[in-house]
């Protein structure tokens, strides 16, 4: 088949190499997987032959991108990466993170709120959401989920409410949104140890304070408060993740929310994914030699957890925005020092630039809250994500992710 001279093939060589769709092809552009050009004369787009090859294979040398496994064509408008920026519906993440709330952020990633109406002003702030009530009989067990290992917390806290609600397994996508909406709250007053409230609206709470009182018994200052919310809406939605996919597999059985949030929780729980703070918080470490530790990574031969993206080569946004809430803070000068350290350490030695884990694991540090809470952070923002993606997998068609074997 003909392709030009220099590198680039037509997307109809293109496709056929990778054995996808078209669209497929624009969705890899859309997310960064890809790069295409169109030129004078030329009634197709071009794409890179390298890409396209290092794709086919699976492989990924240095500079490629990623390598996509071949599933059918999956779409996602929950969020997309843009010029090396972060957008939710479309939505850069900065003019999200100048909305009221979370409560209101988290509502336009699961669809409840339509970006349209964030350009008007015109929010459902006072929509009642609901919470099952605890059944009497449960109620000591949900008051000593508090007992429970600090990352296992909300997932036991989410599947307790599960068997509270009776219509746990309605998959009616406004229904959907809507306990997501009440249910993360909800799960947080569980993981804090205590019992939540039944009835919850956009403007009548503060997830952000919610998730101190569940992480360290306290509110929090105006300042933490302000870090709490930018790291939650930073963390609220990345594509199609190991955690989203996951979720979407379940989906497509048609299992509830809770149960799809429950195979979300399990891919967040690996250390190349939702834990990633965790490893991250311990480089910043008072008294760490950033040299030393970043040496005993290089010679296992591991990442340096907190550095680089595939997706922002030029740094993560997410992570900027984190980090100037950080130092915001009083008194942590001594931390950025030691954030400043260990970056040009990297830099360095790989060239990896920090991303949302470094800045999580900064925020953990600023905030006085254990390695662990990075994953429970992860877990209560994300939700609301998986719940947009459990929304966008029902109107597909079902088993759609059931694999055959290649042909040989």
């Amino acid at each position: 088949m003909p392709h030009s001279p220099d590198g680039w093939i037509t997307t109809t060589e293109a496709a056929q190499r990778l054995g996808v769709k078209r669209a497929t092809l624009y969705a890899y552009v859309s997310r960064g997987l890809l790069q295409s050009q169109r030129r004078a004369g030329q009634q197709e787009s071009l794409f890179d032959r390298a890409q396209i090859d290092a794709l086919a294979s699976a492989s990924r040398p240095s500079g490629s991108p990623q390598p996509v496994l071949r599933f059918r064509s999956i779409a996602t408008t929950v969020s997309s990466q843009l010029d090396g920026d972060l957008l939710y519906r479309g939505v850069p993440l900065v003019d999200v993170m100048a909305l009221d709330s979370v409560e209101e952020a988290a509502a336009l990633v699961v669809g409840s709120i339509a970006a349209q109406s964030l350009s008007e002003g015109d929010t459902p702030a006072h929509q009642i959401m609901r919470t099952p009530e605890i059944p009497c009989d449960l109620r000591a067990l949900a008051t000593g989920i508090s007992r429970v290992p600090l990352e296992r917390r909300l997932p036991v806290a989410v599947q307790l409410l599960a068997v509270a609600d009776p219509l746990a397994g309605d998959i009616d996508p406004d229904r959907v949104r809507s306990t997501a909406l009440a249910l993360v709250p909800a799960a947080l007053s569980l993981v804090a140890g205590t019992l939540p409230t039944t009835r919850h609206t956009l403007a009548g709470g503060d997830l952000a304070e919610h998730l101190l009182r569940a992480l360290g018994g306290r509110g929090g200052s105006p300042a933490e408060l302000r870090l709490a919310r930018v790291l939650l809406v930073s963390l609220l939605d990345h594509g199609l993740t190991a955690s989203t996919v996951a979720a979407r597999v379940a989906a497509s059985t048609r299992a509830g929310l809770h149960d799809c949030l429950a195979a979300a929780y399990a891919a967040m729980a690996g250390p190349l994914h939702g834990a990633a703070p965790i490893a991250a918080h311990a480089l910043l470490a008072p008294g760490l030699d950033p040299a030393v530790a970043v040496g005993r990574v290089v010679r296992e031969h591991r990442g340096v957890a907190g550095f680089g993206h595939f997706l922002y080569p030029d740094g993560d946004p997410r992570a900027d925005l984190v980090l100037e809430a950080v130092w915001q803070l009083p008194g942590t000068r001594p931390l950025r020092r030691r954030v400043d350290a260990l970056s040009h350490v990297v830099a360095e030695r790989t060239g990896a630039k920090p991303n949302i884990d470094l800045a999580s694991a900064a925020a953990l540090h600023a905030l006085d809250l254990p390695a662990e809470a990075g994953e429970v952070v992860f877990q209560a923002a994300r939700s609301f994500g998986v719940a947009a993606h459990v929304v966008e997998e029902y109107a597909e068609e079902p088993l759609r992710w059931r694999g055959r074997d290649p042909v040989t």
